[in-house]
């Protein structure tokens, strides 16, 4: 990759920063610019209909969560619609977006792939309920006696209300690669697995730095969300 198209990518979020105000992205380093324009130099069938709804909301946050941090961007995502919609009375013109990479990417993994792949064991999450490693994904549905809190914390609660899901392809076909060493299973089927087995509502971008770029980009307040 030749140094105009790094120059490139690292002034693009220093512009998205400074459009935005205040601290924003942090400005990305060789090998995160590197990572970056290899993919953006692919032309995968990404789905960017999501820039369409961030950019006809009046009011929007794009949540970085690069680690599962017992849900915090989740609960951060939540509270924050929440005020506006006390001070305005209702969740129109507000989109929160909550991009999921590095080591939070598993949050947007379904119940079967945390079962299938013994997620919570790996990353040491407890299930609320049976008090044992989760063999479910804890932050997509509330569980019976949970506090309005949570419930409103809850990936299809924030879904409800309008949410976006963003995950990083690289961290995500990273974990499968992990994962297919433990379970001794063939590569591309567990990144096959992952393709298919996202959350409702969550789309795959090609890294998390990309989807932070664009959603700022897009008009988002930056929010760090773990």
């Amino acid at each position: 990759m030749n140094s105009d198209r790094r120059d490139f990518l690292r002034q693009l979020t220093f512009a998205t920063a400074a459009v935005g105000g205040g601290a924003m992205l942090t400005p990305l380093s060789a090998e995160e610019t590197d990572r970056a324009v290899e993919h953006l130099g692919t032309n995968p069938p990404w789905d960017m209909a999501w820039v369409d709804l961030v950019q006809r909301a009046q009011y929007k946050a794009v949540f970085d969560s690069t680690n599962l941090s017992d849900g915090a961007a989740l609960d951060l995502a939540a509270g924050i619609q929440d005020n506006f919609k006390e001070v305005y009375g209702s969740d129109d013109g507000v989109r929160m977006v909550v991009v999921m990479r590095q080591l939070g990417q598993v949050m947007a993994f379904n119940d079967d792939l945390w079962n299938r792949y013994n997620i919570g064991e790996d990353r040491k999450v407890t299930d609320p309920l049976t008090k044992q490693p989760a063999r479910r994904n804890p932050y997509l549905k509330a569980i019976p006696g949970e506090p309005d809190w949570a419930v409103g914390s809850k990936l299809e609660s924030l879904r409800a209300r309008g949410a976006i899901f963003l995950v990083c392809n690289r961290a995500s076909m990273n974990w499968a690669a992990g994962a297919a060493e433990r379970t001794k299973t063939d590569v591309e089927k567990v990144r096959n697995d992952v393709r298919n087995g996202l959350v409702p509502g969550a789309t795959l971008m090609p890294t998390g730095v990309f989807a932070l770029v664009r959603a700022q980009n897009a008009g988002c307040a930056y929010m760090k969300g773990s």
